[in-house]
């Protein structure tokens, strides 16, 4: 979670201090070494996985001297996204992201009871998935791949649609989540959100080409990119489009920044022939610069 940029290179060293002040969360106490108890929290997650992503931004660029060609972000990633495409300053971004946690812890605690809960089912189309859902409480929340999809709501929905799915999926089960991520269930805590957002944020025409889940492909004007940074907690997310979308305007090298490798191992399942590589360290940046400057590459990314 960053350990190894903030070793080597004092401006992420500095941007993790800056991130800890305004947050409230210790990142090296939370991250580093063997971590702490805390780090699968909710904010201290979150607020480490956005200051990890833009710190292999700041890499790839003060180090590599290398800026992305086009953007987009899954979920907690829109953040960052709106950062490296120019569309909203990282400080705002972050707090942006506390506001949204804030909202949603709590949302939590006034409605302990809300009996809100996720799932997932893989091997079945999406017309096989949106049947088993029709006139329930539940929906789809994410999809992941053209046979991968997360089903959010009320549990006793989602149980009973992947009961339905099960027989014939190759998985269908429940997620360890308590909320219902990317479901109408949570429109009250993104209008209460965007009156955060409209106050003290400011957004500006995207630089690059940036794309959304929650409009299945590329943003086309800042209202459009208010509406997303704002809408997507309560709104599904389409990433196997937005990738396709970015496919289809030709970008076929990709680097998933951050901690993990979940979206480059979904990349294959939607771009086949696109290259992806995870540039979470010091050394993983400088293999995705070096295959960016390689001669046989010609592709944008």
């Amino acid at each position: 979670m960053g350990e190894a940029f903030a070793s080597r290179f004092d401006f992420v060293s500095s941007w993790f201090e800056e991130v800890s002040r305004r947050s409230g969360v210790d990142l090296a106490a939370a991250f580093f070494g063997a971590g702490a108890a805390c780090l699968h929290d909710d904010l201290p997650a979150q607020v480490g996985v956005f200051a990890v992503s833009v710190a292999a931004l700041d890499v790839l660029e003060k180090a590599h001297d290398l800026v992305p060609s086009a953007a987009a972000g899954y979920s907690l990633g829109t953040y960052a996204a709106f950062v490296a495409a120019g569309a909203l300053d990282r400080l705002q971004a972050l707090d942006v992201l506390l506001e949204a946690e804030r909202l949603l812890d709590e949302d939590r605690r006034a409605r302990p009871d809300r009996h809100a809960g996720m799932g997932f089912v893989i091997g079945l189309p999406r017309v096989a998935v949106e049947a088993a859902l029709e006139g329930s409480g539940a929906s789809i929340g994410t999809e992941n791949a053209a046979q991968q999809f997360v089903l959010t709501g009320e549990r006793a929905a989602v149980e009973a649609a992947l009961g339905r799915l099960r027989p014939n999926a190759l998985r269908a089960e429940m997620l360890p989540l308590t909320q219902s991520m990317h479901s109408p269930r949570l429109g009250d805590v993104t209008r209460r959100l965007r009156a955060f957002f409209e106050g003290k944020t400011t957004l500006h025409v995207p630089k690059i080409p940036l794309y959304a889940p929650m409009l299945g492909g590329r943003i086309s004007s800042v209202e459009e990119a208010s509406s997303v940074l704002v809408s997507q907690l309560s709104r599904p997310s389409f990433w196997a489009p937005t990738l396709a979308a970015m496919g289809g305007d030709g970008f076929s090298l990709f680097a998933e920044l951050g901690p993990g490798d979940v979206l480059t191992r979904l990349l294959r399942w939607t771009l086949r022939s696109a290259r992806g590589s995870v540039v979470e360290s010091p050394e993983s940046a400088a293999v995705f610069a070096s295959a960016m400057i390689a001669p046989e590459t010609q592709s944008r990314g």
